[in-house]
């Protein structure tokens, strides 16, 4: 059999997302969390139903994955570790909150939407 002939393992070959990870989040936590049905969330994005369809069992493909590596361990953490982990998180959710205020005001000052123009690009 020729190298030519091979099919890429899964996940390890095929066609390459156009579309970036944080994007990809971004779009299945909107859904996930919100309101919103597939044709809104796409319309909003500017991306197919079907994209927003993948993105969101991409997303919980691999939230499940990670979750399962935390589990595997099989370790428990020290409080001292878990301590400085819910400090990174908190740290990490501060500086979200903090970015999503930048865009809300930017968003008003200038009169645009800017994540709505950072996922179109």
């Amino acid at each position: 059999m020729s190298i030519k002939n091979e099919r890429p393992s899964k996940g390890k070959g095929g066609r390459v997302s156009p579309h970036s990870e944080s994007f990809r989040v971004q779009v299945a936590l909107e859904y996930i969390q919100g309101s919103y049905s597939y044709p809104q969330v796409a319309k909003k994005y500017g991306v197919s139903e079907q994209s927003i369809i993948s993105f969101v069992s991409w997303y919980r493909k691999t939230q499940l994955m990670s979750e399962e590596s935390i589990e595997s361990t099989g370790v428990p953490l020290s409080s001292e570790d878990q301590k400085k982990l819910e400090k990174r998180l908190l740290l990490a959710e501060m500086k979200i909150a903090a970015l999503e205020k930048v865009i809300a005001i930017a968003n008003q000052e200038y009169n645009t939407d800017l994540k709505k123009k950072a996922a179109t690009k």
